[in-house]
């Protein structure tokens, strides 16, 4: 039934709303349009691995290009300013989950990423927002999202940091397995990385 819905999904959406969206965001921040595009592929790589389903990493990967598409309705001076935020503007960011949800609630065809969207700043441990789910309460999409999320952010420049190396950021998502992340997931997660860019965790902590 799950994989029906997807497929749905994947006929109905129309290609030219998503680069609509795609270039507004760029237009917003080109930083954001580029994490998002990072996401995306993080997001297929993945689902190739857990659901080996053309139909499903489709589906990831364009989850991954809308995941933040919520900031077009967060403010200029928040969405792109050159250092870190204050309790009261970082409020407003995390508000684009919920925007961007909303947003696609319009989109005739695409009612069913909508919790995905909602929910990818959710925490396993029920600790995340907007609505505090935990474990299985969110959307297996929303849980992959999450990983992928964090592991493009912590590995790429922003002005007010310096990246991670890739073993620092596999190990700060290990030791969030259980708390942050979706622990089978994030087992996964890893594999994927190490294979990718070709060494092993094990070996980076000897």
């Amino acid at each position: 039934m799950k994989q029906q819905t997807e497929l749905s999904i994947i006929e109905q959406i129309d290609m030219d709303t998503i680069e609509m969206f795609c270039r507004q965001i760029y237009y917003c921040d080109p930083y954001t349009a580029m994490h998002a595009e990072h996401v995306a592929e993080l997001m297929a790589g993945l689902a190739s691995l857990i659901f080996r389903s053309s139909d499903e990493i489709s589906l990831a990967y364009m989850v991954g290009l809308l995941h933040d598409v919520g900031k077009i309705k967060t403010p200029e001076h928040i969405l792109i300013k050159p250092g870190r935020l204050t309790e009261e503007e970082y409020a407003v960011m995390k508000r684009h989950a919920a925007d961007g949800a909303d947003m696609l609630a319009e989109i005739e065809g695409i009612e069913a990423i909508v919790p995905v969207m909602r929910h990818h700043h959710e925490r396993f441990d029920g600790r995340g927002y907007p609505d505090g789910l935990k474990e299985t309460e969110i959307p297996f999409f929303s849980r992959m999202l999450s990983i992928c999320d964090t592991f493009d952010a912590m590995t790429t420049h922003r002005c007010y940091r310096e990246p991670v190396s890739l073993r620092e950021c596999l190990r700060e998502i290990k030791r969030c397995s259980g708390s942050q992340f979706d622990p089978a997931i994030c087992k996964v997660f890893i594999e994927f990385i190490e294979e990718r860019f070709g060494f092993t965790l094990e070996e980076a902590q000897g």
